[in-house]
């Protein structure tokens, strides 16, 4: 990419401090002198970044990841502009001494439309200024805003920021110390926002309840809220909205369900820790995918019900948590209305071969499913799933009293699985994974941890795609079980692991390298242009 002229000075200053000969050299070793020098530092190399609009590399620096981006802007001074120009994401360490700096940043970077403010929880944060200030800056053409841990800004900067960024279409705030009049003057001034989740607000505890709604909004998650009934009106007055995650907020919730309109396009819910009832979900119909997670006072009727009212329903995890108020009456109800269910994620919950038997029966579409910590489900309820399950694809059993016995069922049935998980199950063993294997001639992902948990036998292209299982202990749910399939599992010593971690080592070292070599060539003719 042009001259080099670092190297090109060396090489003088090295031929100029050469002890000079006594004789002079011949016509012939002169030039083969030049030709050795011309060999080990051409004069010129050519750029071939020279000849690209800056459209197209724009798009090349879009495919790169945030520390490759920063480096590429240090190779020159186009390169430079082109990438502050492109970048449309951004975040910033929202910590107090950030303001001095922003209105550098955001000059530097004006086609930015996706934002994240970020404080360390520890840490005193920026305030109402820096807000205005990327309202000043980036303002209609901020598209996407993510707060986290602003604990100084108040309802009064939330809504200054809110009058400047009209087009913002998805928000995200967590763990902020402003109330609830501030996401009404987001709701107010963005017209066409459609996702908005807000986690751990701290200002709700005396708000008053949100009055207004919004046309386009299309996603809602709330999370870790107290006082989190106030935005009632906003779940049942948005038109539009399909998806809504509850997740731990305080308060009896059945009657912001019930009030739910019946022409609601609502199709996807999750409901996690909740104080809801079979009288809150019962009011409820038309769900695509629905998780139940550790809401004890939902039973087999508020399933069935559910059931009876959705029969589009595609995927469906219930948790349980043990409390024995789900098990076949409701997943009885499951199977025989529910004729499109592709996915199946029991955790906590006792069933036997009469429900299962149902879901196969009626359930042709069924991929996927994975339980976890059923007491019921045994040998028998295997040889249940192996005979009946023709188009299951992807099987995860974890901590269920299944044996060799059972599993060995499916070397003979679900002539479409290719993937197979045993997890914390004492009665299956490596044997019995082998078998499977062999059975299939090796085209069956089979991972199958050892009792005392030394080792497991994994294809080298398995993956974990139980996800929902590994978070069977935790508070919170996967957002999509497809997102976890195809994942590698790093929780546990598989055969194809080193090989993984070798290439990505290497891949990462030889990245690092061509980059040093050269991020220190300079491109003189884009500095001199």
């Amino acid at each position: 990419m042009g001259q080099c002229p670092s190297t090109t000075r060396h090489r003088q200053q090295h031929f100029h401090h050469r002890k000079k000969p006594t004789s002079s050299p011949s016509p012939a070793g002169e030039a083969a002198a030049h030709a050795t020098a011309d060999e080990d530092c051409p004069a010129a190399i050519e750029d071939y970044t020279a000849d690209l609009p800056e459209e197209l590399l724009a798009v090349v620096f879009r495919l790169l990841g945030s520390g490759d981006r920063k480096r590429c802007s240090l190779v020159c001074r186009r390169w430079l502009a082109v990438e502050a120009t492109s970048r449309l994401r951004l975040a910033l360490d929202a910590r107090a001494p950030l303001l001095a700096a922003v209105p550098g940043i955001l000059a530097r970077f004006p086609a930015v439309s996706k934002l994240a403010l970020k404080c360390d929880r520890r840490a005193e944060s920026v305030g109402d200024s820096t807000l205005s200030l990327v309202a000043d800056h980036l303002g209609p053409g901020l598209l996407r805003l993510k707060l986290r841990s602003l604990r100084v800004v108040t309802d009064d900067g939330v809504s200054v920021l809110a009058s400047a960024a009209t087009n913002l279409r998805k928000i995200s705030i967590g763990s902020c110390a402003f109330s609830a009049k501030g996401i009404e003057a987001l709701i107010r001034s963005c017209l066409h926002l459609e996702e908005l989740s807000i986690k751990r607000l701290r200002g709700l505890a005396e708000s008053e309840p949100i009055t207004v709604s919004a046309l386009r909004l299309q996603s809602l998650f709330l999370k870790e809220l107290y006082n989190g009934q106030c935005f009632s009106s906003l779940i049942t007055q948005s038109p539009n909205l399909r998806t809504l995650k509850i997740i731990r907020c305080s308060g009896d919730w059945d009657p912001v369900l019930q009030a739910i309109p019946e022409e609601a396009l609502l199709a996807e819910l999750h409901l996690e820790k909740l104080q809801v009832s079979d009288r809150g979900v019962t009011a409820l119909m038309g769900f695509e995918v629905l998780y139940l997670a550790k809401a004890p006072e939902i039973t087999d009727c508020g399933l069935a019900a559910l059931a009876t009212k959705s029969p589009h329903l595609r995927k469906l995890h219930v948790d349980g948590w043990k409390a024995n108020r789900i098990g076949d009456h409701g997943l009885a109800a499951v199977g025989q209305k529910c004729a499109r269910l592709q996915e199946l994620v029991l955790i906590g919950v006792n069933l036997t071969s009469t429900s299962l038997e149902l879901i196969a029966a009626n359930c042709p579409a069924l991929e996927r499913l994975a339980l976890c910590g059923s007491d019921t489900f045994g040998d028998a309820e295997i040889s249940c799933v192996a005979t009946k399950c023709a188009a299951l694809r992807k099987l995860c059993i974890k901590a269920c009293p299944v044996s060799d016995a059972g599993m060995d069922k499916l070397a003979r049935g679900c002539p479409r699985l290719v993937k197979v998980k045993v997890k914390k199950c004492q009665g299956v063993t490596l044997k019995c994974a082998e078998r499977l294997r062999a059975s299939r001639n090796g085209s069956l992902a089979v991972n199958v941890d050892t009792p005392g948990g030394a080792g497991e036998l994994q294809d080298a292209r398995s993956g974990d795609e139980s996800g929902v299982l590994e978070n069977a202990g935790s508070d919170t749910l996967p957002d999509d079980l497809d997102d976890q399939i195809g994942a590698p599992d790093l929780s546990c010593g598989s055969s194809g692991r080193p090989s993984r971690w070798k290439a990505r080592m290497g891949a990462l070292m030889l990245r690092s390298l061509s980059v040093s070599m050269f991020g220190r060539r300079p491109c003189v003719s884009c500095y001199n242009s």
